[in-house]
């Protein structure tokens, strides 16, 4: 049995996404973003830590470590960046635009799953990758012009439906990773 923690990787997707999506929502003004560093830095360590070892240790079967170890350690990336970047109150564009890149990974990856069918439920993990994606691709842009209230807020919808598919695959993947463990003994409590 491979032990993972891919669900609570989903999780922080999750809050990482909605996060961003709230912040495009509100629209803070300059000199009002610091506060925001501290949710983007955990989203961002939590996504580094477990993503590294996704990456490094490969414990996901078949292709399941490149579709998602390696975009959730891209977007830990951004995330930490955006947090300096805010605690330092810099521009947020820039982070961002290392951060579109990320969203045509996503994308990228989202129509190979659904081309090749893999996960439990493709199309969810496709449309959750898409979405994420795109909501990537359009952050520079709503930040550039953050006063075209339309953009930010069609950003910040699309960043909060990836939230939601998101939301489901992670904790139904924690659901059944607790029945998958239920047995489960560590190497060093073996008899």
């Amino acid at each position: 049995m491979f032990v993972d923690f891919l669900g609570l990787m989903l999780v922080n997707l999750v809050a990482g996404l909605a996060l961003l999506a709230h912040y495009l929502y509100v629209s803070p003004e300059e000199g009002s973003r610091r506060s925001w560093a501290s949710g983007f830095f955990a989203t961002g360590l939590l996504g580094l830590l477990t993503s590294f070892v996704i990456v490094v240790t490969w414990p996901l079967p078949g292709p399941y470590n490149l579709a998602f170890g390696e975009p959730a350690l891209y977007l830990s990336v951004a995330f930490l960046a955006a947090a300096v970047t805010l605690a330092f109150e810099w521009e947020p564009l820039i982070p961002s635009l290392f951060g579109l890149f990320g969203g045509i990974m996503a994308i990228v990856i989202g129509i190979r799953l659904m081309d090749l069918g893999l996960t439990k439920e493709p199309l969810v993990a496709g449309l959750g990758f898409l979405t994420a994606g795109v909501g990537g691709i359009l952050t520079p842009a709503a930040l550039q012009w953050r006063k075209v209230r339309w953009l930010t807020l069609v950003t910040a919808i699309i960043l909060g439906i990836a939230a939601l598919i998101w939301a489901v695959t992670g904790y139904d993947a924690v659901w059944a990773h607790i029945l998958d463990f239920a047995k489960y003994l560590p190497p060093g409590m073996h008899k």
